[in-house]
């Protein structure tokens, strides 16, 4: 039986989490789950609570038994095991890590200082760029997105402290609060690395100074997510007149980056600003600026102070966390960080049965299936179109649970007593590893997420889905639950994974995934026009006092949030002509979904987190992605009877349905 805080529920659903004195018509969020929102305290280490971060806490905990069970062995092997072990015991040992206070720093300190000119500042870039440390921009190995069967070098904006551009532009309550905080927060990291006062308000002003130019430069943060206006290919000669006062040679060269012909900068006006930057700014400014970020990006790395002013800053002001998770859950998120897979070889051994694998693999194909016929009945896209969709559906490939093949991380030197150095030579490991890549062929079995992760992707450039095994427990899946809630669960998920592929951006890729329009100008404008109603929609929300939802930022997720609705309802109905109908307390197989679609999505956050979510993040606010689907969903009309005047009804006009 599924239970709920120890509480059989018999069907996957407690009817306990519903507020009877919400109308479901109304705010359909609220009626499923008020009870337990009423009921629920947001734990003092978390800035959000709910079905997503419920399952995280759980599988942390099957986790945390695998460690401790590797820390009591009296011996154990070269592999994966030690790995695992030493990384979280260098980590955990916060009595060396306070003996050793900033001494691990004090070599890339040195380097900083050590800066006489512009060369001198590109070959630290290199350095810091190899080992993770925040630098100016950052680079990174994927596909050509229109040549997906190659692997080629992207370089984007960064350098900035706070998380987004508009922190530093812009001057609305939040924005303000959040820069107050950050100039606090340099002071008081500085403050403990023994800088006085005077030294203190002249690195703040230095950092602020370069940190708004960059601001300024840097894309906005609805047009990072267009494919189209991030790809601009260029060879070598054109990134030298974009940018010449970079001696890009010299940056490969020492990155390791060997032939390189071509890359695709994703921020052209962002790399053409720092070239200026470079000539304008003098080497006193920059050496302020990259010893800041230094002293920043290793706060987390270094002793307990330091550790709980980063905190500050980035876990209370931002997020709203009232307190620090305990050690063992920071070290272990450490560990999935930097050798996740070698964990998550453990974890699958352990929590993931192939049964479960099989289950899975069988109700994707349902869904699949549903999907098909889904873009066959669509009244919208032409016959010409809808062939190209369902060939790129049906080469849409399925990962499901963890990799066939486990990275190993082989060479890498972990020392139970040099947590700062792991971390830097996990970086450094990495980083070869991605740049060997571009003398390689594409790798189709690569995963981009460890096993142990509560989450799903779609990767447009390999059209391929992709879920991890922890994200397949209730209450997303559970064996012993009402289909309903598994259909509603599970199967939205994957629906909303495989509608990503058909998103406002996914579409703009084929079956191979390469950036080649496969649709007719007639069928574009058609799903234009549904996908604009869908971020009007969204426009209207309000994410937390005084911020509204950004209809454009979080288009993608929305139409793969109704996307994924729809697929798992016409899927469960299916199910139905299979199994029978029945009525369980009181509801309908079609209300029961709807509860668990819900269900799913429940969550409580802090207003500082929404303020922050609302400002970066594509995803909209959990109330949002629960009424604002199921407003467009006719449906959901029939199951709970709306009507005009309830606060849940569109005019039929207005009803968006895309896929």
């Amino acid at each position: 039986m599924n239970t709920v805080k120890g509480k059989k529920t018999g069907w996957g659903f407690n009817p306990k989490t519903i507020d009877s004195s919400v109308r479901p018509q109304d705010d359909f969020f609220l009626f499923a789950n008020g009870g337990w929102i009423k009921k629920t305290k947001l734990p003092s280490d978390e800035s959000r609570w709910g079905s997503f971060i419920m399952l995280r806490h759980k599988t942390d905990y099957q986790q945390h038994t695998l460690l401790n069970e590797l820390l009591k062995a009296s011996r154990i092997k070269e592999g994966p095991e030690k790995l695992v072990r030493d990384l979280y015991r260098s980590a955990v040992d916060m009595p060396l890590r306070n003996k050793l206070d900033t001494t691990p720093i004090i070599k890339w300190q040195r380097v900083v200082e050590d800066i006489s000119n512009t060369k001198d500042l590109l070959n630290y870039i290199t350095k810091a760029h190899r080992v993770g440390i925040s630098a100016l921009w950052n680079s990174s190995v994927d596909q050509d997105s229109k040549k997906s069967d190659s692997y080629i070098l992207h370089l984007y904006q960064g350098g900035l402290g706070m998380p987004e551009r508009d922190y530093y532009l812009k001057n609305e309550a939040e924005q303000k609060r959040v820069r107050g905080a950050y100039l606090a927060h340099i002071d008081a990291l500085l403050k403990l690395h023994g800088k006085t006062a005077e030294e203190r308000a002249h690195i703040s002003r230095v950092v602020l100074e370069i940190e708004t130019r960059l601001a300024r430069a840097s894309m906005n943060k609805e047009d990072t997510r267009d494919v189209e206006k991030t790809y601009n290919k260029m060879n070598l000669s054109s990134l030298g007149y974009l940018s010449p006062s970079i001696n890009w040679k010299h940056y490969f060269k020492n990155s390791g980056i060997k032939n390189v012909s071509t890359v695709i900068v994703a921020t052209p006006n962002f790399f053409k600003e720092i070239s200026r930057m470079l000539e304008t700014i003098s080497i006193d400014d920059w050496k302020t600026y990259f010893s800041w970020h230094l002293i920043n990006d290793t706060a987390s790395l270094l002793s307990e102070k330091f550790v709980k002013e980063n905190f500050a800053f980035y876990g209370t002001v931002l997020s709203g966390a009232k307190k620090m998770k305990p050690l063992w859950r920071r070290a272990l998120g450490t560990v999935n960080g930097t050798i996740g897979e070698a964990l998550g070889k453990l974890y699958v051994e352990r929590y993931f049965p192939q049964s479960a694998k099989k289950r899975m693999y069988a109700l994707v194909s349902d869904l699949f299936i549903v999907y098909e016929d889904r873009i066959r009945a669509l009244d919208w896209m032409s016959a010409q179109t809808k062939k190209k969709a369902i060939l790129k559906l049906r080469k849409m490939n399925r990962k499901i649970g963890y990799p066939k093949r486990f990275r190993t991380y082989r060479g890498l030197k972990v020392d139970p007593t040099d947590y700062f150095g792991n971390i830097i030579r996990a970086h450094e490991q990495a980083h070869n590893r991605e740049v060997r890549k571009l003398s390689r062929p594409v790798d189709r079995k690569e995963w981009f997420m460890t096993p142990q992760t509560v989450n799903a992707y779609c990767s447009f450039n390999l059209n391929e889905i992709v879920f991890p095994a922890a994200i397949l427990q209730a209450p997303f899946f559970d064996e012993n639950a009402d289909d309903a809630i598994n259909y509603a669960g599970i199967g939205a998920v994957i629906g909303h994974e495989m509608t990503h592929g058909f998103d406002d951006q996914g579409s703009k890729f084929d079956g191979n995934g390469n950036m080649k329009s496969w649709w007719t100008k007639k069928d574009e404008k058609q799903f234009a026009k549904r996908a604009s109603l869908i971020a009007k929609q969204f426009d209207q929300y309000e994410a937390a006092a005084g911020v509204q939802v950004n209809g454009k930022l979080t288009l993608g997720e929305n139409i793969a949030d109704l996307g994924g609705l729809s697929i798992a309802y016409d899927a469960y109905q299916k199910r139905l002509r299979v199994t029978g109908r029945k009525n369980i307390d009181g509801l309908t197989p079609e209300q029961r979904f709807f509860l668990g679609f819900a269900q799913a999505e429940r969550e409580i956050a802090r207003p500082e987190f929404l303020k922050m979510a609302a400002l970066t993040d594509p995803h909209s606010p959990a109330p949002c992605r629960v009424n604002g689907p199921v407003s467009n969903f006719e449906e959901f009309y029939s199951a709970f009877k709306v009507q005009k005047e309830d606060a849940l009804y569109r005019p039929k006009n207005k009803r968006a349905k895309v896929w």
